[in-house]
């Protein structure tokens, strides 16, 4: 018998071993990977085709709301004529930067309970305590969890697309 032919054996014989060790190094590469990301939520500001420009992150976006609140205050002077219109302009750029704040929070939280999570089950794989029965929901949560970071993702691109065709909408002929 050839190596080859040894090694093809030993994968089938071991193909739920090999299953779990190769998506424990994609599930390490993912909490590795996690570490080092900021987090991060899109630009306030939009470039000439109303498309936000970039993600940013916190220290950025704290920047952003600086300098959109000076700009706002600036445009009140200049516009106290129509303060009905500038106070609902205010509003929705209080809005937009709240909820952004709060994406960056629930980003942040997220990523703490992982690193928690993983922390949890490295002391007890040190020790010797680690039930591999339990990390069943673990390995659940974390699916789910990147399930709904996808979700999210197609919604804010399909978002995205929708502003942009109510921005400019297509010529009919």
């Amino acid at each position: 018998m050839d190596v080859l032919s040894k090694i093809l054996k030993w994968l089938d014989h071991n193909r739920y071993l090999v299953i779990a060790f190769a998506l424990a190094v994609v599930a390490m590469a993912g909490v590795v990977s996690m570490i080092g990301c900021e987090s991060a939520t899109m630009s306030l500001f939009n470039s000439d085709d109303g498309t936000p420009t970039a993600k940013v992150g916190r220290a950025e976006f704290n920047r952003q709301v600086i300098t959109g609140e000076k700009n706002f205050a600036i445009k009140r002077i200049e516009l106290e004529a129509q303060v009905t219109a500038f106070n609902e302009e205010v509003a929705a750029f209080n809005k937009q930067a709240e909820a952004g704040s709060e994406d960056l929070d629930r980003q942040d939280e997220f990523r703490q309970e992982i690193m928690n999570t993983v922390a949890l089950v490295a002391t007890q794989a040190a020790e010797g305590t680690l039930n591999p029965v339990s990390l069943i929901p673990l390995g659940i949560g974390i699916f789910g969890g990147f399930m709904g970071l996808g979700l999210a993702g197609d919604n804010r691109r399909k978002d995205g697309v929708i502003t942009d065709l109510k921005a400019n909408p297509p010529a009919v002929t």
